[in-house]
């Protein structure tokens, strides 16, 4: 019966091997992350980004920022000074509280959450203004209080019944939208694939479910740059048919586009673990030699 350590050795990509760039000799023999493994993991991860970009704003996205630059400063031994650090936790927490209520209210008045925005327009100051100023006409004119009650709901329904009608399409207010719309979900993309990874040390959420990790080749930290140069090789990716994507296959690095753009390949934790379990014991002898 084949062991592990033959299975791995069966296929020359299942390991990573020197290439022509410099590669850190502890990496040499790592397990890669197979593809199927891997899709998974991204899988995971846009849905996550897809998720934040429906429920996120800017206010969030600015406070979640903050604590991952303050991370990558201590990192780099550059300690803010103790009122600057908390003014910096005081400015986090500030903004994610903001962002909280504000996808709090954003959730109230999405259609899907207020049927055909009646919280809106029962909220809406001109429809306020609208049924009281048609309930001071009514008194003007000498109605009764249920006369004058009937009116302002008359008012309300016929502005119920308009913001049911289908509105016509504006171009402008929709390209507007669609900006907005892309604007938000690109800061979000760019914040998970790009800050995540250096924050958990080469892993986004995806990859943590599934014991894979990110690592650059030279051995060195996975950097912001490192992990924006990877972003950008989603792009590249897909601008080439997902061709750039399925480098992984016949790469003997499995290394993506994305991988050759920021000189990173993606290993499987769990597979080095195992390997380590099924490594037989250095004898006295072999230690000797």
């Amino acid at each position: 019966m084949p062991s592990l350590l033959d299975d791995l050795r069966s296929d020359a990509r299942d390991r990573i091997t020197p290439e022509h760039l410099n590669v850190a000799p502890h990496l040499l023999g790592a397990p890669l992350a197979r593809p199927m493994r891997r899709l998974w993991a991204i899988t995971v991860d846009v849905l996550v980004v897809a998720l934040l970009s429906n429920l996120g704003n800017l206010w969030l996205l600015a406070g979640l920022a903050i604590p991952v630059m303050l991370h990558l400063r201590v990192r780099e031994n550059r300690r803010l000074e103790g009122w600057r650090r908390a003014l910096a936790w005081l400015a986090a927490t500030a903004l994610l509280a903001i962002g909280a209520q504000q996808a709090w209210v954003d959730r109230g008045e999405h259609p899907l959450a207020s049927g055909v925005h009646v919280k809106r327009i029962a909220a809406d100051a001109d429809a306020r203004d609208l049924a009281e100023a048609a309930s001071a006409v009514a008194s003007a004119v000498g109605l009764s209080p249920e006369q004058r009650t009937a009116a302002r709901i008359a008012v309300l329904e016929a502005e119920l019944a308009e913001a049911r009608q289908p509105k016509p399409f504006d171009l402008q207010e929709q390209l507007k939208l669609w900006a907005d719309e892309v604007g938000l979900g690109l800061g979000w993309a760019i914040a998970y694939f790009a800050l995540l990874p250096v924050w958990w040390n080469g892993q986004t959420l995806g990859k943590r479910l599934f014991g894979l990790r990110i690592v650059e080749l030279t051995g060195k930290p996975i950097t912001v740059m490192h992990a924006f140069k990877r972003y950008g090789g989603y792009a590249a990716g897909m601008a080439t048919g997902m061709f750039g994507f399925a480098q992984i296959f016949w790469d003997r690095n499995r290394q993506a586009i994305q991988d050759k753009t920021a000189h990173t390949v993606v290993v499987d934790e769990r597979r080095a673990r195992k390997l380590a379990r099924a490594e037989p014991p250095a004898t006295n002898a072999t230690q000797e030699t």
